[in-house]
């Protein structure tokens, strides 16, 4: 489902934002948390790219699993500064491949 439809539904839609894993030994933690944050049946959570893009690559990982195992709709966030349009074509079709259809494309922060 696409996130502007629930957003457009005539209902409240309640969300949460979630930050992805700095290492992959913590990834399991944050699984959790954000499995008990879907107990509370919100309309969908976000999934930030992480500061920096640091942990970026988490981000694809948990928007797919509050989809795929928690039945929460998920946004992934893309921050596309510094990066080339290979990059992001790259992460694009690897979030397609893990079914995520909503995606929040930013610019991002410039990183001195």
């Amino acid at each position: 489902m696409k996130i502007i439809d629930i957003i457009k539904a005539d209902k409240p839609a309640l969300s949460f934002e979630v930050f992805p894993p700095k290492t992959s030994g913590s990834f399991e933690s944050v699984k959790n948390a954000t499995e008990q944050i879907a107990t509370l049946k919100p309309s969908f959570m976000s999934v930030t790219y992480g500061a920096g893009g640091g942990t970026s690559e988490f981000t694809g990982a948990l928007a797919e699993n509050i989809k795929k195992d928690f039945g929460v709709e998920s946004i992934a966030h893309l921050t596309c500064i510094n990066s080339t349009k290979d990059d992001i074509n790259s992460r694009l079709c690897g979030l397609k491949e893990r079914g995520i259809e909503n995606i929040l494309a930013l610019r991002g922060d410039i990183t001195p």
